[in-house]
């Protein structure tokens, strides 16, 4: 295929795949500003300490020195509007709140909130910075892979991002300034966004952590069984977001070993297959070994089951693989079992030397390239096919 067919072949796939988006915007950075200062200018002398406003390229760069220098216990309010585009002419890019990152002084650790809007507590003195989400970070430092600029490689990507700092003063309750702010009229709606959050803060469920490298999200909660099954159940919904929740485990694998769990997906996050970059919004569950790959079972869209490829996603290819469970729409909304020779899989999928534990479980959601609904269930996940069963969750 040459150079030009495929170019062609990509934008027929993109344009089919944004047929369900959620149109990305940003708002000027000069308009950004005004409704910030406006909006807070009365509490200047009051409740506000300092105001920071940074305007954060998502080219090649190091991070941004905000100049805003904290101390342990301050209380920040962050507000981030903006896009880091990988191609503005099929809407494809990344918005809140994976867009914009941030770390006080070098040592780190990287974090950002659930939404566009987030509140956080300085845990050590430094000056606070900021950058756009790269191609892949190497520690939670802050080290992150050596990106080309974005618009050498492709002049359809790159963006910016606006961000605001708002440092309380010493004793405020953020949330009730927040309220404040939010009964004016004419005040944009970041004050009142802000205040929802702080006072439905979700629980990251017992025993799970997010996959660092992406961060913390709104996407997985805990709930009951509504199949007769025994508790708990995981409630799976994203919306033009992305998130990984991982549960440490350690299970020796045998030729018998089988990973088992029940699902019921009500909605796919895909519009058209996943194993394109730019489609690549999927649900599932995956396996990680104690030699770094995992194997991730998902539904698709319209591969046929028993499918599989390497993470289509440059900064996970050496280490993700993907292989079909399930296909089609047929069988949304039902309860369904499943149990997959592990082993027999990771030969097929992955080949090489076979892995001999394994030391993570993960639930992973994707809808951030065709910025789609996925909605789905997760409950009994074991590990089966031996003398004695590993229950995980």
């Amino acid at each position: 295929m040459t150079k030009k067919i495929r170019l062609i072949a990509l934008a027929v796939l993109l344009a089919s795949a944004c047929v369900q988006a959620a149109p990305l915007k940003a708002t000027p950075h000069d308009v950004f500003e005004t409704n910030i200062r406006s909006s807070i200018a009365p509490l200047a002398g009051t409740a506000v300490r300092d105001l920071k406003l940074a305007y954060v390229s998502a080219d090649v760069g190091p991070w941004l020195d905000t100049g805003l220098a904290l101390q342990a216990g301050d209380q920040v309010t962050m507000v981030v509007d903006g896009v880091v585009w990988l191609s503005r002419t099929y809407q494809l890019g990344l918005d809140q709140p994976l867009a914009a990152w941030a770390r006080i002084g070098n040592a780190g650790p990287i974090f950002h909130g659930t939404r566009n809007t987030n509140t956080f507590t300085a845990d050590r003195a430094g000056t606070l910075q900021l950058k756009a989400f790269p191609t892949r970070w190497r520690s939670r430092r802050g080290a992150y892979e050596p990106e080309p600029s974005a618009a050498a490689v492709n002049p359809d990507a790159g963006g910016s991002v606006s961000v605001a700092l708002i440092r309380w003063r010493k004793g405020i309750d953020p949330a009730q300034v927040l309220s404040t702010i939010s009964a004016v009229s004419d005040v944009p709606n970041w004050a009142s966004a802000e205040l929802a959050r702080l006072q439905h803060t979700p629980q990251v469920p017992a025993g799970w952590d997010y996959l660092w490298e992406l961060g913390p999200a709104e996407i997985f909660q805990q709930t009951t069984a509504d199949d007769g099954g025994p508790n708990p159940r995981m409630d799976v919904h994203t919306a033009a977001d992305v998130a990984i929740l991982q549960r440490p485990v350690m299970a020796a694998l045998s030729a018998n070993t089988t990973l088992n769990w029940r699902w019921k997906v009500d909605q796919l996050p895909a519009a058209v297959s996943e194993n394109n970059a730019a489609t690549h919004d999927y649900l599932s569950i995956a396996i990680e070994f104690e030699n770094g790959r995992d194997l991730t079972y998902f539904w698709s869209r319209d591969l046929p089951p028993g499918t599989s490829f390497p993470c289509p996603l440059a900064a996970w290819t050496d280490r993700e693989t993907h292989m079909v469970a399930r296909s089609g729409t047929a069988e949304l909304g039902r309860w369904l079992d499943e149990a997959h020779p592990i082993l027999a899989d990771y030969a097929k999928a992955i080949g090489g030397p076979p892995p001999k534990r394994v030391v993570r479980v993960w639930l992973i959601a994707n809808s951030a390239f065709q910025r789609g609904e996925g909605r789905a269930q997760f409950g009994d996940i074991r590990f089966g096919g031996d003398k004695t069963p590993v229950a995980v969750w």
